[in-house]
């Protein structure tokens, strides 16, 4: 027997066994995983129609929210928006948002201020990232970057 048989038949052996053991069961059902008690959305980067109604220009913006099914105080939502380069990617725009008093659950804390004015009409790609901190249940809780789901070209040069 070869080693690519041998390979093929432990792993159809573990995959039967682990698929049998109920201990395994909720793997293969992400419904029955624990949920997180939080969690941040961050929009795909766009151009602000918002911006240019209010103030007469173009802008790339980036939108985020932390949303919790449990209270959460002393939120820290911070949203940034990186554009894409040729040999690294370089950060546009940052802001910070700052709840201090108690977001109860289901409400969110909202970051909708990044932005950064276009100059140019030059086809950018922009992506956001979003960071929390927020106190919950009795200590701090730190959520890693979330990214955009996708890069968007953008005739925004910044």
């Amino acid at each position: 027997m070869n080693r690519t048989t041998k390979t093929f038949l432990s792993l159809i052996t573990f995959l039967s066994v682990t698929a049998a053991d109920p201990s395994h069961s909720y793997a293969a059902d992400p419904s029955k995983q624990p949920k997180p008690p939080c969690r941040i959305q961050i929009g795909k980067a766009h151009i602000s129609s918002w911006a240019f109604a209010n103030f007469g220009y173009r802008a790339v913006k980036v939108n985020a929210f932390s949303k919790c099914n449990v209270p959460q105080s002393k939120v820290t939502l911070t949203v940034e928006i990186w554009k894409r380069g040729k040999f690294t990617n370089t950060q546009v725009a940052s802001t910070v948002v700052k709840s201090p008093g108690v977001t109860l659950p289901g409400r969110k804390v909202e970051n909708l201020e990044t932005l950064r004015r276009c100059k140019t009409f030059d086809e950018t790609k922009y992506f956001g990232v979003a960071s929390a901190k927020a106190f919950i249940q009795g200590k701090w809780q730190y959520a890693r970057d979330t990214y955009s789901l996708e890069i968007e070209s953008l005739k925004c040069g910044t």
